[in-house]
């Protein structure tokens, strides 16, 4: 339980980092790969979004690269958002939207993270959506606030 406790505690602690700023959107990050588009980041993450939100969990496995496709399967991707969907209700809104840089330690790949905070209607859920610097899907993450 403390384990649990600790992890969400540094979890938020990131998230808050991440949310922070005033930008054009109210918030800023680390600086997106070379040749990247805040912009295109932003509409690709948001697509996924909508995907995630209509239940269209064959078309997001199916636009990540391979290596996504392998770490997870379309029934992996139903089962946690059907089990988040419970929990937060849903979709209303985008309420914050962030394009940030970040880059693979082991590898050195630079990719960038679309990031939305969104209101459903019983809770706020952060989604995290990662390109590559090809604009290829590399994984999400989605958790409730």
């Amino acid at each position: 339980m403390k384990r649990k406790i600790a992890g969400l505690l540094a979890l938020t602690v990131v998230l808050s980092l991440l949310l922070t700023g005033c930008g054009r959107r109210g918030v800023e990050g680390n600086p997106l790969p070379e040749g990247m588009d805040e912009e295109t980041v932003l509409d690709a993450g948001r697509q996924v979004v909508e995907l995630l939100n209509d239940g269209d969990y064959q078309e997001i496995y199916d636009q990540m690269r391979s290596d996504g496709q392998k770490a997870t399967s379309v029934v992996s991707i139903q089962d946690y958002m059907d089990g988040l969907f419970e929990k937060v209700g849903a979709y209303e809104k985008e309420n914050q939207a962030m394009a940030t840089g970040q880059k693979i330690k082991d590898t050195g790949e630079e990719y960038a993270t679309a990031v939305f905070l969104c209101k459903h209607t019983k809770k706020d859920v952060m989604y995290r959506i990662a390109f590559s610097a090809d604009m290829e899907l590399m994984g999400l993450e989605v958790t409730k606030k």
